[in-house]
């Protein structure tokens, strides 16, 4: 690598990669303390969990939904290619 290309590189990684390399190691830390994603407080008698599995459970739902139209959209676009 020529001494050119040194410079430009070492100022990317400064602005850009030593950011992202902290918020990385940061979220690591809080991911192993056990501090929940918002950054609030568990006091709030567990609703938060139940919204976020009523979330997933409507997630869950629309795949499948889905899936099912996917699998209908196969289905016709095969019976028109085999005829």
């Amino acid at each position: 690598m020529q001494s050119s290309y040194l410079v430009p590189v070492l100022i990317v990684f400064i602005v850009v990669g030593l950011p992202i390399l902290s918020a990385t190691l940061i979220k690591l830390a809080k991911i192993i303390k056990g501090v929940p994603e918002g950054g609030g407080s568990r006091d709030n008698g567990g609703s938060s969990s139940r919204e976020e599995a009523e979330i997933m459970q409507d997630i869950h739902r629309t795949v499948s939904k889905l899936e099912k139209r996917i699998d209908a959209l196969e289905t016709i676009v095969l019976e028109k290619t085999s005829r």
